[in-house]
């Protein structure tokens, strides 16, 4: 099909156009490469990211929107059952491909402090819930380019027990590290498409290559998981691994990958009495909905708090409303980074302008609810 093909190329020139952008964002007291020619290219790219802001905000929403159409366009055919599940697989793999290779820390800095986490382990032989990378300042240089360096780790010991891994895999290289822990981390976002995949075929088998589409293709999901690099990916794996086996009735199973899941992050706790009590995917979709009103209550809504929830949409396909309605929030959400690439500091202004993006694509989306839609599958 014509059309798929042209969608297929729009991908990868989107998935390009993205990692190009993410170097944009370097930090400025960060040197990837001694090389002189990187260091050109790097400081042209840093240019356009620190001093040229409005034209970063412009190439960024450029970048957005043409992943949204994209994505849109894909739903619609597979929707109609028009996509075949080898095209989106193939759409998977190259985007995961293409964007492990981008600077983790376009939109977030918690990458960082992931690596620094697993070298105050394996370097420094410190426990990291008692000491700070602020400790290290003037001793160790990834302190110059770090955020947060006064808190102490607030990972799970799971998590920090596979951060270990990359890091020992880079040999403790800045450099290899960074994208050994993105491959890792790209690893999961797979198996949580896998994961989904088999959900899907137990339940609902006309619409996998939309299910698969809907979750994996979102450009939220893709930014988060892929691009910043962010852990909640690990604790969606686990629980759609777990939700597979729970379907399967093979519930010891079950039980050990949502253990693992909430041993990656606490939030999919809210899925213990749903496992318990042995409800269906709406109860799942409704506990995470709950674990995550609960989060907004103390903190603002954080762009990869998404993750936890799209998923689940994901499992209630037949409810069109809810695909829609995660479909414009998660647009809010990838949106609401701009002011910080226009402003390039949390100020008043740059919370705003984020916290009304967000809420203003979240009211949309509610309102959105109210339309009459049909049911799918």
């Amino acid at each position: 099909m014509k059309g798929m093909r042209w969608i297929f190329w729009g991908y990868i020139a989107a998935a390009a156009a993205l990692l190009l952008f993410s170097y944009t964002q370097v930090d400025l007291n960060l040197t990837l490469s001694r090389a002189s020619i990187v260091q050109t290219a790097e400081k042209a790219f840093q240019y356009v990211g620190f001093y040229q802001r409005p034209l970063a905000t412009l190439l960024y929403g450029v970048i957005i929107g043409a992943l949204f159409i994209l994505y849109g366009l894909l739903l619609r055919y597979a929707a109609r059952g028009d996509v075949s599940l080898s095209l989106v697989w193939r759409i998977i793999f190259v985007l995961a491909g293409i964007l492990v290779c981008s600077y983790p820390a376009a939109f977030s800095y918690d990458f960082f402090n992931y690596l620094f986490t697993a070298k105050t382990v394996l370097v420094y032989h410190q426990n990291p819930y008692t000491v700070t990378p602020l400790q290290y300042a003037g001793i160790d240089p990834w302190t110059n380019f770090m955020r947060w360096t006064h808190l102490s780790s607030a990972y799970t010991p799971l998590w920090i027990l596979l951060s270990l891994v990359p890091y020992a895999a880079g040999f403790g290289v800045f450099i290899l590290v960074l994208f050994a822990t993105k491959a890792m981390i790209a690893g999961f976002y797979l198996l949580a498409c896998w994961g989904l995949m088999r959900v899907l075929e137990q339940d609902n088998k006309k619409q996998v290559a939309y299910g698969l589409v809907l979750f994996a293709l979102n450009p939220l999901i893709l930014i988060e998981s892929l691009v910043s690099g962010h852990n909640d990916i690990v604790l969606v794996a686990f629980a759609l691994l777990a939700v597979y086996m729970y379907m399967k009735k093979t519930y010891g199973t079950a039980w050990l990958f949502l253990s693992l899941s909430i041993a990656s992050k606490f939030m999919t706790i809210f899925l213990l009495p749903v496992f318990l009590l042995k409800r269906g995917k709406e109860w799942m979709l409704a506990a995470m909905v709950i674990g995550l009103s609960l989060v907004l209550f103390r903190r603002e809504f954080l762009p990869w708090y998404w993750v936890w929830i799209l998923p689940f949409i994901v499992l209630n396909l037949r409810h069109h409303a809810f695909v829609r309605f995660a479909v414009i929030v998660s647009l809010g959400l990838v949106a609401s980074y701009a002011p910080y690439l226009y402003f390039g500091e949390y100020s008043v202004a740059e919370q705003v302008w984020k916290t009304s993006i967000i809420w203003s694509g979240a009211v949309v989306a509610a309102v959105s609810l109210l339309v009459p839609a049909g049911k799918r599958g």
